[in-house]
């Protein structure tokens, strides 16, 4: 059976690189996994929104699934985003990254359309049913995907699809991440993918911080769970307030997030069309502020 108890703790929703002619950056991308790893992160994510997944085809997300479960080689859990705007595409990701050894899977709510919740149930239904022994987390962005995953859809996809055993949500709503907390069980992990509350998020049961900063400065996240575990609360603030500064200056945007990169000794070049790049003047503020948070990053 599927154990959901690898996805916990610090989980990076890896940033994709791309060389010059907006090709994935195998080479950077697996400097990438090292940097995550030898700095605390303990499951990797590629993929997902901060990794411009929505903007790579299906064979680039394979290929990126590919490298970094290679570089990982065991050493982490990795969890590949699969969710696509169909329900067949999305199969077909996770298929894949069965094949490939990946630990589980994210799936983001089908985007663009609505959907009530019988069309998401058959969504979600299908693709944990095509991999019985694989763990799949639901993904819940509201924000950005349009859908919500209300209780009832929650309690339905449990019961039927035991291997459903994770949810990130991306959004601010604590009240529904601790129904989900409560709803799911000691088993289940509940996983925050909102930075601010990350600290919050624990307080009321989070397996786990699903964190598009921590690309780029893993080492407050790793503090602040590790103060939290011991009891020192005085710490785990200090270290929420580090993340809400760095959060300030660098805007939650994986532009911001590839800039900042060449700072921690990993050039990227920029995003992918339709995002754009930043202007010099943008990334001279964005270095200031990191400056100014006198960061301590050895």
């Amino acid at each position: 059976m599927a154990d959901s108890i690898q996805f916990r703790g610090l989980i990076c929703p890896m940033l994709t690189p791309f060389d010059e002619m907006g090709r994935i950056d195998e080479t950077t991308t697996r400097r990438l996994v090292d940097y995550l790893i030898d700095h605390g992160v303990n499951c990797l994510l590629p993929g997902g929104t901060t990794g411009e997944g929505m903007l790579l085809n299906i064979e680039e997300r394979k290929k990126l699934a590919q490298i970094v479960v290679e570089q990982a080689a065991g050493r982490i859990a990795v969890m590949v985003h699969t969710g696509c705007i169909t329900t067949a595409e999305s199969i077909e990701l996770t298929l894949h990254a069965r094949s490939i050894g990946a630990e589980g899977v994210s799936v983001i709510t089908p985007y663009f359309y609505s959907y009530d919740d019988d069309a998401l149930f058959n969504h979600y239904y299908e693709i944990a049913r095509s991999v019985p022994d694989l763990s799949v987390a639901l993904y819940s962005f509201p924000g950005n995907a349009k859908q919500e995953i209300s209780m009832t859809l929650f309690n339905r996809l449990r019961q039927a699809a035991p291997n459903i055993n994770a949810i990130k949500l991306s959004d601010v709503n604590l009240i529904r991440f601790q129904e989900y907390v409560q709803a799911g069980g000691e088993k289940f992990s509940a996983l925050c993918g909102v930075d601010a509350l990350a600290l919050s998020a624990l307080a009321v049961g989070s397996k786990g911080q699903v964190s598009g900063n921590s690309n780029v400065f893993p080492e407050p996240f790793c503090k602040l769970r590790d103060a939290f575990t011991r009891g020192d609360m005085e710490e785990a603030r200090k270290q929420q307030i580090i993340i809400n500064n760095i959060r300030a200056v660098l805007k939650d945007n994986p532009v911001y997030f590839k800039a900042a990169m060449r700072l921690r000794g990993i050039p990227m070049n920029g995003p992918r069309l339709p995002m754009r790049p930043l202007k010099p003047e943008e990334i001279k503020e964005m270095e200031e502020g990191l400056q100014a948070l006198r960061l301590d990053v050895r």
